[in-house]
């Protein structure tokens, strides 16, 4: 606390100390500028007595020049006393300059400053010239040299009336430059007099509100803490980080609190792990007997399976004979008939139809053994375009719009044909009966790097999710299904 309220106090001397400072420098500043305004009031008043004698000399010349009087004494002493003041600002004119450079402090100032010391310089060389033809005037007898001497001395003469003439307007210029400078830097010094007593009032304030908060504010938080640990709360802790008497009172009664939390922790943490091993166990369980219900499941369902094949392979044998005296008749009938029968076309999808029939049953005969595959290089393009040829005569495929989107370079795969054909044959069967008022059927195949993909898609109702476990297990059909 004592640290606290001794950073505080230096923090405000130590602004107070750097405004003082500030202060201090513009007031130097200001006497500077004061005495810049003095030496430019000076300078000004001898720029008007050297335009005042320039033009005095000038009026003399013209006198003298317009013949109305030969005495040049009064040339002479103006010319004198113009020279005069000049040698005077020589010697002040620099050391005023760079004082005026140094308080105004920007490219501008120092611009014109430049311009002012070119000017001046010219000043000086005109009026050396000047002065060497006044001289010459004085003791030439030539007239028609005077003449000469006259026009250069009034042209040189004008010249410098001109340039003092603009040397006072900027002089002029400067002097309020100046005294805007030191209004400024009186301004200034208002302002951060003004502010320095402002921030010490309020930040004297500021801390004795902090100082009083620092005391009290550990202090209810102390006492705020004691009722909470006494109502149970064993989690909370004292926030003071003080240093003084009041943070050493926290950190010890923070120490106590751990203790205790601690304690509680470890009471939490055995009923924790009994809580949940009881659940672990109890998934256990569960989960033990979803296994024997499955393990059930596909117990009956085997069974289901080979009675199935089994009665599949007596029936099989049946209908081998009907089908093999259809097969015979069907190819003695096409062999009598000429290529270009209709007829024949008809004979042949019949002789497709009773192969695939006997496939079916031998599919059956297989399904009780083990089953044999006849692979051989297959374009997945014709095996669709057959399948779809022989569902063409079917009525509902009537109402089917068939969109093929089939890669026409399509890679050749080993495969049973009559397996494949079979599988499409279901597939398309099953997506036309999900359409009963007609809808659109795509085929899609493409090449994926050595291999094909083959996608049958309709519009058709759908699957039932309920239905969708049943495919995996033969014979199965579902009339309303789609979207195979």
């Amino acid at each position: 606390m004592k640290r606290k309220l001794v950073v505080g106090l230096g923090l405000v001397l130590f602004i107070f100390v750097i405004s003082a400072m500030v202060v201090l420098k513009n007031l130097d500043n200001i006497v500077v500028n004061h005495r810049l305004i003095n030496e430019q009031d000076i300078i000004i008043g001898k720029y008007n007595e050297m335009l005042f004698q320039m033009k005095g000399a000038q009026a003399e010349l013209y006198r003298h020049q317009a013949g109305y009087t030969r005495n040049i004494d009064d040339l002479v002493d103006y010319i004198a006393a113009f020279d005069e003041n000049m040698e005077l600002l020589s010697r002040q004119y620099s050391s005023h300059l760079d004082d005026i450079a140094c308080m105004q402090c920007h490219e501008k100032i120092k611009e014109r400053l430049s311009l002012l010391r070119g000017i001046f310089t010219e000043i000086k060389r005109q009026i050396k010239d000047y002065k060497r033809d006044v001289s010459i005037l004085i003791t030439t007898n030539d007239s028609r040299q005077i003449k000469t001497l006259e026009d250069a001395a009034t042209k040189r003469g004008n010249a410098i009336t001109e340039l003092l003439g603009t040397v006072r307007h900027a002089a002029d210029k400067m002097r309020e430059e100046i005294k805007n400078k030191r209004n400024i830097l009186i301004g200034q010094s208002r302002s951060i007099i003004f502010f320095t007593i402002s921030f010490t009032i309020v930040f004297s304030i500021i801390i004795f509100i902090a100082v009083i908060k620092g005391i009290s504010a550990p202090i209810n938080s102390l006492i705020k803490g004691i009722q909470r640990i006494a109502s149970g709360d064993f989690s909370h802790r004292v926030d003071v980080h003080t240093k003084d008497e009041i943070g050493f009172m926290a950190e010890a009664f923070n120490n106590m609190v751990e203790k205790l939390n601690s304690t509680m922790e470890e009471k939490d943490t055995l009923l924790r792990k009994l809580r949940e091993f009881n659940e672990e166990l109890e998934k256990k369980v569960k989960d033990a007997t979803e296994e024997l219900r499955l393990t059930h499941e596909n117990m009956v369902r085997a069974e289901t399976l080979a009675a199935i094949g089994t009665l599949s392979a007596g029936v099989s044998h049946e209908i081998s004979t009907p089908l093999n005296t259809i097969l015979g008749y069907t190819q003695l009938v096409a062999s009598e008939l000429n290529d270009d029968s209709p007829i024949k076309k008809d004979l042949q999808i019949i002789e497709q139809e009773v192969v695939r029939c006997k496939r079916i049953v031998q599919g059956l005969l297989d399904f009780a053994r083990s089953p044999r595959y006849e692979e051989k290089l297959t374009d997945m393009n014709r095996i669709l375009n057959e399948t779809l040829t022989l569902l063409d005569y079917q009525p509902s495929m009537k109402r089917i719009v068939i969109k093929k989107d089939m890669e026409s370079n399509i890679n050749q795969v080993e495969a049973d044909q009559l397996q494949l054909k079979q599988v499409f044959i279901n597939i398309i069967l099953n997506a036309v009966q999900a359409m009963p008022e007609g809808g659109e059927l795509k085929i899609t195949t493409r090449n994926i790097n050595n291999g094909i993909e083959v996608a049958i898609s309709d519009t058709g109702i759908g699957i039932p999710e309920a239905e969708r476990k049943k495919y995996s297990n033969p014979f199965t059909q579902q009339k309303e299904m789609a979207q195979v």
